[in-house]
């Protein structure tokens, strides 16, 4: 079957895809990624204010 050698990779190829796309709307429909921002900069304002502690001792 010399099809299947060329058509193979590209076919697994779609369906890795397809299924990162699901995967994708899931997450956005659930809500998973919402308030990311939110997080970043509370660690953030984590990070820099222990960069003065440490200075101190």
């Amino acid at each position: 079957m010399p099809g299947f050698e060329i058509t193979g990779p590209y076919a697994a190829a779609m369906l890795m895809s397809l299924g990162a796309l699901c995967i994708f709307i899931w997450g956005v429909l659930s809500g998973a990624l919402t308030g990311v921002d939110e997080a970043a900069a509370r660690f953030y304002r984590t990070e820099v204010g222990d960069d003065g502690k440490d200075d101190q001792t």
